[in-house]
């Protein structure tokens, strides 16, 4: 593709165009090789001067004062036979920043199938010696750079690639599930439904959901011993063993029917039930559950103190929380969060900054919510806070529906 010979040119002879390498990098090291050893590698040139490869040399002897340059020239090669040579010395020789990189190959492909219509990645990647899965990849991490896309505004490829695949993940598993179509609810506001869980859910056929909060009632007889007034004031719930059991039985059984096959579920227990809780939820549903819990703490200290004389009081609540189908988080965040108590609708709120919290990990604008207890309705509403495309809400007081319904409304 090169003449084979080296010229001498003068050095301001030489125009720059647009090119694939935003960055040069550190120029130092290579000026001192130069100054040193001489030009090995000239660079290369169109007949009327334009580089087409070795700005970083060129560069160089621009630092180090001279005023030409050895080079080559290209004839009758064209425009993707440029942007290859472009592309091989960049990659190979590894002085080229991963962002450039990726823009380089989707311009070098655009450019084949403009010009070759039976063109495909396939080609491209043999092309320019990548794998096809890893050409993919690159073509990927370009089109959101041209977008902008927040996702690949990282330090390293392999992050932009990880955000972008889990997304991809995400909006493929929602848009499987739109195809299904329908209404999530038939009655009631369309959010929240006064109903048993364990009856409802045995005749539901409506469009499932990738994202399940359980906060059943612990079976700790909270009902009886919660401190305070707000029992009084709200009204309780049975906090029986049975009760606990039997829901969690009945989630597990009816897994297919309310669950996409890629989702997330986060579920509230009590530490009385740790043990046989996990097992419980790993051994009865495909769900991979992790085994260090979310934690909220309660910054205002108020919680049970079951022995005043021999134990703390317990001022933090526990969550599991796991993946099916090896669904993708949204986001990382800490598994602690900090924040007061809230009685102003229900004995047992969980509050929704701790909420909003733990859901970035979940939801997102492809979340599809299901609230099996919803109680207050906090849940619901820290999911619409994130963007959630729908939420439903399942609760058996008909009281605490009606007000969790007004609180989405308002």
């Amino acid at each position: 593709m090169t003449s084979g010979h080296f010229h001498s040119i003068f050095i301001d002879q030489i125009k720059i165009e647009p090119r694939q390498r935003r960055s040069l990098g550190d120029i130092d090291d290579l000026a001192d090789s130069i100054h040193r050893l001489g030009l090995i590698h000239p660079i290369v040139v169109t007949r009327d001067f334009i580089l087409v490869s070795g700005e970083r040399r060129l560069t160089a002897c621009r630092r180090l004062g001279h005023d030409r340059i050895n080079c080559q020239y290209v004839d009758e090669v064209n425009d993707y036979g440029l942007k290859a040579i472009e592309l091989e010395e960049n990659i190979k020789r590894l002085n080229i920043e991963w962002e450039d990189e990726c823009r380089a190959i989707l311009e070098y492909h655009n450019l084949r199938v403009a010009n070759e219509p039976n063109w495909n990645q396939e080609k491209t990647a043999a092309a320019i010696g990548m794998s096809t899965g890893n050409l993919s990849e690159h073509i990927m991490v370009a089109n959101g750079l041209a977008k902008g896309d927040p996702r690949v505004r990282t330090s390293h490829i392999s992050t932009a690639i990880s955000n972008l695949k889990r997304d991809e993940e995400r909006r493929n598993a929602k848009e499987l599930e739109d195809i299904r179509g329908g209404k999530i609810a038939e009655k009631g506001d369309g959010s929240v439904i006064t109903a048993d869980f364990t009856e409802w859910v045995k005749t539901y056929e409506g469009p499932r959901f990738n994202f399940i909060h359980c906060d059943f009632p612990f079976g700790i007889g909270a009902d009886k011993r919660q401190q305070g007034t707000s029992v009084e004031v709200h009204g309780g719930y049975d906090d029986t063993s049975e009760t606990y059991w039997h829901l969690l039985n009945v989630l597990c059984n009816n897994i297919e029917r309310i669950c996409t096959e890629s989702a997330h579920i986060m579920f509230w227990f009590s530490m009385h039930h740790y043990a046989d809780t996990l097992d419980f939820l790993s051994s009865h549903s495909d769900f991979v559950i992790d085994p260090f819990p979310l934690v909220w703490v309660k910054s205002d200290n108020i919680g049970l103190l079951p022995d005043p004389q021999r134990g703390p009081r317990r001022i933090y609540e526990t969550c599991l929380f796991g993946a099916r189908g090896d669904r993708k988080i949204v986001s990382s965040v800490s598994n602690a969060c900090a924040a007061s108590t809230d009685r102003t609708q229900h004995m047992s709120t969980k509050p929704e900054p701790v909420l909003r919290h733990f859901f970035r990990m979940f939801v997102d604008e492809n979340s599809v919510v299901l609230d099996p207890t919803c109680g207050s309705g906090s849940a619901l509403r820290a999911a619409k806070s994130l963007g959630a495309a729908h939420m439903l809400g399942i609760e058996i007081n008909a009281e605490f529906a009606d007000r969790a319904a007004q609180a989405m409304r308002a």
